[in-house]
């Protein structure tokens, strides 16, 4: 049970939130500019520690922790692939994000294609996103915070009976995440958050972000290290993984690579993820909610710094108390573990995903207890917040300020916008309560958005793609998914990727050529504004200044080696495998030493 003084941190960080939405208010009333992307004037380390902020969500603990434990370390490749992506966001996109001063990835749609085709898909595209992708993600945020939240808040024994009774009675089926106490929760907790995201615009979301990643990783600190304290340290944590598993066991357990037969073959995985995984998903170039942190930079520089920032701490820094907290489950509840029903033990055993917030109350003593809980109200609320505004920002900037109401001012476009970050909230709930597992939502999400990722790369880097290159990237892989998850057993996750990315590229590539290009005008503007490298010699014009690609690839090479060293150099350290330590360290230096000798050079 918490103690006062761990209620009393809770409360003092809620009434903090709410006072940053408020006080940010009126900054954000000026104009849609001002209300989504803080009136692009945010610096690199803001923008950065946001965007980490952001996908340091509630859910994201549970997911990795319950990865490890039944697939071991290795299994979180299917996130860790992503690094590749962000290194490249960084070093190719990032500067054409600021420079193309739109408001939302939609937006740049109309932008880049023109009126017509590019007209009707930026509306798409910002529906789709809005009201099918952006609540996806919410819901899955919706029910880990619930699963976090269940072991300590009891409404039952809070309310006095009648109400709880009248709750139970009345509460409509479709609303209901996991148990009614833990929708409770988050209903509460939601409703606060849609008053100060709605009340501050981004500019309120980005300023809560950094005080809750402070709290947030220190909070994951802090248990990651009192739970391997509980079972001896990191030694005695591999010890007795080699007791409790076998030598053999505990070594594939804590392998950074799959052993044969892990889900398909161990390296065929791994090329999977390194070649595929990572561009096979809408927001391959950095758009969504990241386009509109870099957007919200107050230069082309600060949103290539902030980008790397990110990636540094997102994957280098991040995981690995959740990592260590899923290894310290394995420890504590054994798989094949017989416990009688009820328990913790049985819990845990039943849904490895919710060993994150029983351990929080087994371990962790009053005032700890409270630092963690803040924190993972910290990421749920980043991540709820942002996901608000961002869904809010398609809606109002490319439907209702561009078709339906395009010449409302910005007094009544702000309001329309707190309006929509507070209807949101609804059909978010409707579809938490459909989630049962978070890690199928997050891989059900990537595979809706694999026949996205090459044509939005392709889209800054080539001038014959057309808006029907997107559009039939992303039906022919929305149907290839749906035909290959029709049998009994759908194929692995990353065979169905590459499937679908294998159907969409060929569809994606007959559309751009069966479609006319883009008016040469619309594309000379487009290039003006971006300057993109790439394939754009019919658009370019004797003069034009453009960044050579071959030394952007190698740059994101470099970058990417560096990432995964440094990641795999201190998970080595933690998990006692000196020796391998040790090459990673000589992988990051000669990596980084490669990039010191090519020049860094910042694109302003």
């Amino acid at each position: 049970m918490l103690s006062t003084l761990d209620w009393s941190l809770i409360f003092a960080y809620l009434a903090l939130a709410l006072a940053v939405g408020v006080w940010t208010s009126r900054e954000s009333s000026k104009s849609l500019v001002s209300y989504f992307v803080a009136g692009r004037s945010l610096p690199w380390w803001w923008v950065g520690t946001s965007m980490v902020a952001t996908t340091f969500a509630s859910d994201t603990p549970l997911v990795v922790a319950g990865i490890v434990a039944t697939r071991g370390i290795s299994g979180n490749w299917f996130w860790w692939a992503w690094a590749i992506g962000a290194m490249g966001v960084a070093v190719f996109f990032a500067p054409l994000w600021r420079r193309a001063g739109v408001v939302t990835d939609a937006e740049l749609i109309e932008r880049r294609y023109g009126p017509g085709t590019g007209s009707w898909l930026r509306v798409f595209k910002a529906i789709y996103s809005s009201l099918i992708v952006n609540l996806i993600v919410m819901g899955w945020v919706f029910r880990a915070m619930g699963k976090i939240a269940a072991p300590f808040l009891k409404w039952n024994e809070v309310l006095p009976a009648g109400v709880w009774a009248g709750l139970e009675a009345g509460w409509p089926e479709a609303f209901i995440m996991g148990t009614l106490n833990e929708t409770l929760t988050v209903v509460a907790l939601v409703a606060l958050v849609g008053i100060y995201s709605s009340a501050g615009g981004i500019r309120g979301v980005m300023l809560t972000d950094l005080f809750q990643f402070v709290i947030a990783l220190s909070g994951s600190v802090i248990f990651a290290w009192l739970a391997v304290a509980h079972v001896g340290g990191l030694s005695g944590l591999s010890t007795k993984l080699s007791q409790i598993y076998g030598a053999g066991e505990a070594a594939r357990i804590l392998s950074f690579t799959p052993p044969e037969g892990a889900e398909w073959a161990g390296w065929q995985v791994i090329l999977i993820y390194l070649f595929v995984v990572w561009w096979a998903q809408g927001n391959a170039d950095g758009g969504g909610y990241t386009a509109q942190r870099m957007s919200a930079a107050a230069s082309p520089a600060d949103a290539q710094k902030g980008m790397l920032w990110f990636g540094f701490m997102n994957y280098v820094i991040r995981p690995w108390p959740w990592i260590l907290i899923g290894l310290v489950g394995l420890v504590l509840f054994p798989k094949g573990m017989e416990a009688p029903a009820g328990t913790i033990a049985a819990q845990v055993i039943a849904d490895r995903e919710a060993a994150y917030p029983l351990l929080m109350g087994q371990l962790l003593p009053a005032g700890v207890l409270g630092i963690a809980l803040v924190g993972m109200l910290g990421a749920f609320m980043s991540t709820v917040d942002t996901h608000l505004n961002w869904g809010v920002s398609y809606l109002i900037n490319d439907v209702y300020a561009r078709f339906i109401r395009p010449g409302a001012d910005a007094k009544e476009a702000v309001r329309a916008s707190r309006a929509g970050v507070l209807l949101m909230t609804l059909g978010s709930f409707a579809v938490a309560a459909q989630i049962e597992s978070i890690e199928w939502a997050w891989k059900f999400n990537v595979s809706l958005g694999a026949g996205l990722g090459l044509p939005v790369i392709l889209r800054w880097l080539w001038w014959r793609t057309t808006a029907w290159t997107e559009v039939a990237g992303m039906v022919s892989a929305f149907a290839a998914a749906t035909v290959l998850n029709m049998g009994e057993k759908p194929p692995e996750f990353a065979v169905l990727l590459l499937w679908e990315v294998s159907v969409g590229g060929a569809a994606m590539l007959a559309a751009t050529y069966m479609s006319r290009p883009v008016e040469r005008e619309t594309l000379r503007a487009f290039f003006e504004m971006v300057r993109p490298p790439g394939a754009w010699g019919p658009v370019r014009e004797p003069g034009d200044s453009q960044t050579p690609i071959a030394g952007l690839v190698v740059r994101w090479a470099l970058c990417s080696a560096m990432t995964f060293a440094a990641m795999f150099c201190l998970g080595a350290l933690l998990v006692g495998t000196w020796a391998g330590a040790l090459g990673y360290a000589l992988a990051l230096l000669m990596a980084g030493g490669g990039l010191w000798v090519l020049g860094w050079r910042v694109d302003g």
